[in-house]
């Protein structure tokens, strides 16, 4: 994981970026989480999430974002990431479907960060951050993901 933040340019000031885009999404996350599965649950991926099932993902992945934005980037965060993957690789999610979700909720993110009172600059930084975070948890789920379809 090392390898890959240091690849993905995670700095001090991304960091730094990355916890102050954490405040201007946190108010806003349960809801694109809430969205995010009421769609989900409409698609073709379904894969019968239930309502138990559905309340137990929304604090998972509301937790898991506040943990990457706080770049909490260590041992728990690395076992938590490739843990998403391991489980949709076991519930048989195509990886398209994953990487079509992250682009979901990323929108939405990018659309808190465009519309949010700060100089262009600033927007510009917090969108490249963003895309370095996203690229990392994605790249980690991924890894795990197509790890256990060559085992």
């Amino acid at each position: 994981m090392d390898k890959l933040i240091r690849f993905l340019d995670i700095d001090p000031t991304a960091q730094l970026h990355a916890a102050a885009i954490w405040l201007l999404i946190e108010h806003r996350v349960d809801h694109t989480i809430e969205v995010f599965y009421a769609d989900m649950r409409q698609s073709d991926p379904a894969l019968g999430l239930n309502d138990q099932t559905v309340r137990r993902l929304k604090v998972k992945q509301r937790e898991h974002w506040r943990a990457l934005f706080e770049s909490r980037l260590d041992l728990q965060y690395f076992n938590s990431a490739s843990l998403i993957g391991i489980r949709h690789s076991q519930i048989g999610l195509d990886p398209k479907w994953y990487i079509a979700g992250y682009a979901r909720i990323k929108n939405d993110f990018s659309r808190v960060i465009l519309n949010a009172e700060l100089p262009l600059t600033t927007k510009a930084s917090f969108l490249v951050t963003l895309d370095k975070y996203v690229a990392l948890d994605m790249a980690l789920a991924i890894s795990s993901y197509t790890s256990l379809l060559l085992d």
